[in-house]
């Protein structure tokens, strides 16, 4: 049986991704050949790790949303009153 990708999963993928690239940047902080661009760059990072977390929340909630009203609007269509 296959089984929906949980929000749990996809969290710990992109964060396992994220950590990947802390961990080479945390040592070529300690090798002293660290810049300001990968600094840069490992900050946007960190913003684009929190923006897929939202995101992937966003789009539970709509998901919720949208079988709620599609319930809804099926219930009504199978009225028979």
């Amino acid at each position: 049986m296959i089984q929906q990708i949980s929000f749990e999963q996809t969290f710990v993928t992109s964060l396992e991704k994220f950590m990947g690239k802390a961990d080479k940047f945390i040592k070529s902080y300690y090798a002293g050949v660290s810049e300001q661009d990968q600094v840069k760059e490992i900050m946007c990072e960190a913003r684009l790790l929190a923006l897929d977390v939202d995101l992937e929340q966003l789009e539970i909630e709509y998901q919720m949303y949208s079988d709620k009203k599609d319930l809804m609007a099926d219930c009504d269509d199978s009225a028979w009153w």
